[in-house]
């Protein structure tokens, strides 16, 4: 008897060892398998036109991080210098409607978003207000980004880096009137009850905190590391302000955290550079990380040498979508790979890659969904590449497995 429940066991770890180690060759050209309970999903999505990342947590909480939308433009403008790279699927599909397709098909929950998250006020992260799109009949607020996403999907809490206060802590780079109607659609849907809004706390570790079985997984946890320019420091166990009364623009303002699950450590700090050494302070309370989601789309201020080998990430996923040599920033390309970090970017612009093919080499990928997948208590993780070009989600490309450090 005892034999039959080992060989049994046996058979089962056996099963289970099957599933962690993915055939990669078997996977390509299908959609990416649904997540399981224990996992660790982080998702960049590309839609081309903005930033949106959704977090799925070991016991299915799940988390958006904005909802970009900004308008296709393949040539250069009066306004702008630079075109846009193609729009993911295609340009009669809003961005906004690519990241609810895509985060419905993710979302292990489907009735509501636990937590959305706005990394700061810009247009590419919090929608642009256009004549077509449409008001709320009764909130009378404009639905784009998040204030439409809502309308798809519901989220139970509203994050941002200012709530309730946005007077004290708006910056000069933000647009007043996109700001103002986030507001009018915050005060709508709280005074309505359907709604909770919170500020995002610098250093607290358990604001997003699992809802599901928020006891089963005592090694996951968020960190709130950076906000409005302040750092906090738990080495040091106090907060740093860097700028100190100097000049602080929107991006400068971004909230920033790290994702820890047992090993594994995920950094994202929205469109933070190093004005006044800033992201290298916020990297070294970060630490080291496995991956990272690159600050400002790496654009020249971001990510630089000192930040990168201090957070020293295996993986980084890149939110692309210009024409321009500088978002990503190609000068980057040399130190980070010397650092033995694999960049997967989401949208290149279609321009670049016919100038410069040599140089995107160095990129892992120049397309698609990046998702990070996180095995159970965090020893180990793959990297897939999503095709963005319809909803099938076929996967191109798996890398891993890599170790967490």
């Amino acid at each position: 008897m005892k034999r039959i429940l080992f060989l049994t066991l046996s058979l089962c770890l056996t099963a289970a060892v099957t599933v962690a180690k993915p055939n990669k060759k078997a996977l390509i050209g299908k959609s990416l398998p649904a997540w399981s309970e224990g996992y660790l999903d982080i998702h960049t999505i590309s839609s081309g036109r903005g930033e949106c990342l959704l977090i799925v947590m070991p016991d299915g909480t799940s988390m958006v991080i904005d909802a970009g939308e900004l308008v296709y433009k393949s040539k250069p403008s009066k306004k702008s210098q630079f075109g846009m790279a193609k729009p993911r699927p295609n340009n009669d599909v809003r961005p906004v409607q690519v990241y609810v397709d895509y985060i419905r098909n993710f979302m292990p929950y489907k009735d509501a978003i636990d937590y959305y998250h706005l990394s700061h006020f810009h247009m590419d992260h919090m929608g642009q207000i256009l004549k077509r799109y449409k008001s709320d009949e009764n909130g009378g607020y404009i639905k784009t980004g998040p204030t439409e996403l809502f309308h798809h999907i519901p989220f139970r809490e509203a994050n941002d880096r200012a709530y309730p206060d946005y007077e004290k802590w708006t910056a000069q780079a933000t647009s007043v009137k996109l700001l103002e109607n986030y507001r009018k659609f915050l005060d709508y849907h709280i005074a309505k009850g359907d709604l909770k809004a919170t500020k995002f706390e610098l250093g607290a570790t358990n604001q997003f905190a699992l809802r599901h079985k928020p006891n089963a997984y005592p090694n996951f946890k968020i960190e709130n590391i950076c906000v409005n320019g302040m750092v906090w420091d738990k080495f040091q166990n106090k907060t740093i302000n860097v700028y100190n009364g100097r000049t602080i623009r929107e991006n400068a303002s971004s909230c920033g955290f790290v994702i820890r699950y047992g090993n594994f450590d995920f950094f994202t700090a929205g469109d933070i550079g190093d004005y006044y050494d800033f992201e290298y302070v916020v990297a070294q309370a970060a630490g080291k990380v496995d991956a990272a989601k690159a600050n400002h789309h790496l654009s020249p201020h971001s990510m630089i040498e000192k930040s990168m080998k201090v957070l020293s990430p295996q993986v980084m996923s890149v939110t692309s979508f210009s024409n321009r040599e500088i978002q990503p920033d190609q000068s980057k390309f040399g130190y980070i790979n010397k650092l033995g970090c694999k960049m997967y970017c989401t949208s290149v612009g279609e321009a670049m890659l016919e100038k410069y093919p040599k140089v995107y080499k160095k990129c892992r990928s120049v397309s698609g969904h990046v998702v990070f997948r996180v095995e159970p208590n965090g020893e180990k993780f793959w990297v897939y590449v999503l095709d963005d070009f319809d909803s099938k989600y076929r996967i191109k490309m798996v890398d891993g497995p890599f170790k967490a450090k």
